[in-house]
C-alpha cells in the first residue's frame, strides 16, 4: 500500500497534468489558435509538481506537529484530576467531546505557510525547478524570480489565505495536501501560463 507522501504526490500530479492541458486550452482559445498539445510544456510542469509535493507533504506535516489545528485531548491523568475536584468522571468519560479547533495555531499556520515562507519558498521553487527544466541560464532564472515572484504571490493572496484557512482547520493533515492540489487546480492553470511567458 502506498504511503500517504506517495499518494499525495501522485493526486498533485494528476491535478497539475489536468491544469496544464486546460492552461494551454485556454491559451489556444485566447490567442485564437487551433490547440495543439505542448508536450514539453506539459511534462515540466508535471516534473515541477513531482518534485515539489514530497517536500510540501512534509511542510504541511511539521505545520500540523509544531501548530496543532485542534486541541489534544487531556490525558487520564488530567481526567482523574478533574474528577478528583467534584466532577462527576464516569458520567463524563461516556460522552465523546467534539475536539476544539486552536485558532491561534490555525492562525499561525495560516501566517506562516500562506503569507510569508509556503508562499515565498514555493513561488522561487517553481521559477528555479521550471528554469531548470527549461535550460534557461542562471540570469534568466534570476530575473524571473526578481520580476514575476511579487505579483504571482499578490495574485496567490486572492486565493490562498481562503484555501488555507479551510485546510488548516477542516481537512485532516494526511488529505491537506490533495485538497489544496484541488484548489490549486485552478491556479496551477495560472502557473501554468505564467509559465509559458518565463
Amino acid at each position: 500500500m502506498p504511503s500517504q507522501m506517495t499518494k499525495a504526490t501522485l493526486a498533485a500530479a494528476g491535478l497539475s497534468s489536468a491544469s496544464n492541458i486546460l492552461a494551454q486550452f485556454l491559451e489556444a482559445y485566447r490567442d485564437s489558435r487551433p490547440f495543439v498539445f505542448d508536450i514539453a510544456n506539459f511534462l515540466r510542469f508535471v516534473a515541477v509538481a513531482f518534485i515539489t509535493a514530497p517536500p510540501n507533504y512534509m511542510w504541511q506535516q511539521l505545520l500540523e506537529r509544531s501548530f496543532p489545528a485542534y486541541e489534544r485531548k487531556a490525558s487520564s491523568g488530567d481526567i482523574e484530576k478533574q474528577g478528583a475536584a467534584g466532577e462527576d468522571v464516569a458520567e463524563r468519560g461516556n460522552v465523546e467531546q467534539k475536539p476544539k479547533l486552536n485558532l491561534r495555531n490555525t492562525f499561525t499556520k495560516w501566517f506562516i505557510d500562506c503569507i510569508t515562507l509556503g508562499a515565498i519558498f514555493n513561488t522561487v521553487a517553481f521559477f528555479i525547478l521550471m528554469g531548470i527544466l527549461k535550460r534557461q541560464s542562471m540570469d534568466q532564472i534570476g530575473h524571473n524570480i526578481r520580476t514575476e515572484t511579487i505579483p504571482v504571490i499578490v495574485a496567490g493572496y486572492k486565493i490562498w489565505p481562503f484555501a488555507s484557512i479551510i485546510s488548516f482547520s477542516c481537512i485532516p493533515v494526511e488529505r491537506r495536501i490533495v485538497f489544496l492540489n484541488f484548489v490549486g487546480l485552478l491556479w496551477g492553470i495560472y502557473m501554468s501560463l505564467v509559465a509559458s511567458r518565463v
